[in-house]
């Protein structure tokens, strides 16, 4: 690019589009729900403000996405095609939810039903193209499961959650319902497959990479969805929404048990193995499921009025806000680094690359 291009032609550059990784909206998607968790901790300032960043930041990948999309259509299809990449994709599916699930059915209703039909048209394609690739190579791909896989339940959910948001209606609560246990029943699976890769195929201290944080998320996403849709007690008969209370709190259960492992891997990466995690982009999987289990938190206290977890939301909110600072913070400060070493900047290695590479 020549010097004095406007900043917005530089980010909508051909090169820079066409190397938007797959899962490119993941900030958007942890930017989104952390504003959500501050807005739970009554910081409503402050959800409002990245929450404006969230939507700005989701318009510009959009564009980028767009011209990836025309330009480069091979490449991209290609990401669809490799069961390895494809999962990235899924951000914007969970990004276009989150947002589309604030903004609900106020006075851009439009632009709730638009983000909303997004989600959800993203979200079939790209399940069918992962569904196609897995149906060829099952087997080459099974070793390489991990964390990102539990981004297909985080869309499936995200979707759940903005439908309840923007046409709370007894038939699409109903059609949110089936969402989430169709939602549920693929976290189980997905969580099988990991935890049979990583039974039989233990990674290093480099492939243990942020991005399993994902599997808390992925249930944390699913408790959230389980209590937007248990709240409409009119839509649903009372069997059926004390049964989806009652699996919501084990969800939760089942997120909280999660979160000591989680930091133990990640303690055994970074202290004993000494890998530096520097501004690794999979840092943003570790982000949204701090914001996701905050809000989730709030609205199992609330629905079992548990002054407890009510408590403890504010505190926990501030934490998800703090990892968010420090992971912009060495975002931003990597890509300016990354732009003076080299002109045309570098692309980041994915985990599927890195697995690729070591295997």
């Amino acid at each position: 690019m020549v010097r004095g291009t406007a900043p917005a032609e530089r980010l909508l550059s051909a090169e820079r589009c066409r190397d938007l990784p797959p899962a490119c909206f993941a900030p958007v998607m942890a930017t989104g729900i952390v504003a959500r968790a501050l807005n739970e901790a009554h910081a409503v300032t402050a959800g409002k403000a990245l929450f404006v960043a969230a939507a700005l930041l989701h318009v510009a990948l959009l564009a980028g996405f767009a011209v990836k999309a025309v330009r480069y259509t091979d490449r991209l299809l290609a990401e669809l095609r490799d069961p390895a990449r494809a999962f990235g994709h899924f951000t914007l599916v969970a990004a276009s939810g989150v947002l589309a699930a604030r903004l609900g059915a106020g006075q851009v209703r439009v632009v709730s039903y638009g983000l909303l039909v997004l989600a959800g048209t993203a979200w079939v394609v790209i399940a069918a193209y992962v569904l196609a690739g897995l149906r060829r190579e099952f087997r080459s791909a099974l070793p390489h499961a991990d964390g990102t896989w539990f981004l297909g339940v985080v869309g499936l959910q995200s979707t759940g959650i903005a439908l309840v948001a923007v046409a709370p209606g007894p038939p699409r609560i109903a059609f949110a319902l089936v969402l989430w246990m169709v939602g549920v029943l693929l976290y189980v699976t997905t969580l099988a497959a990991v935890a049979w890769r990583l039974g039989r195929h233990r990674p290093g201290p480099r492939l243990l990479t942020p991005a399993y944080w994902v599997t808390m998320g992925a249930v944390a996403i699913s408790t959230l969805c389980g209590t937007q849709v248990a709240v409409h007690t009119e839509a649903l008969p009372d069997a059926v929404t004390r049964l989806v209370t009652a699996a919501v709190v084990v969800l939760w259960a089942l997120a909280t048990l999660l979160i000591p492992p989680l930091i133990a891997a990640g303690a055994w990466r970074h202290l004993r193995h000494r890998v530096r995690s520097g501004a690794e982009p999979a840092l943003w999987c570790i982000v949204f499921p701090l914001g996701m289990y905050t809000t989730a938190t709030a609205r199992v206290a609330a629905a079992r009025h548990i002054d407890v977890l009510s408590d403890a939301v504010p505190p926990m909110a501030w934490t998800a806000l703090a990892a968010w600072l420090i992971v912009t913070a060495g975002r931003l400060h990597a890509r300016r680094r990354t732009g003076r070493s080299r002109p045309g900047g570098r692309s980041v290695r994915t985990v599927p690359e890195l697995q690729r590479r070591a295997g």
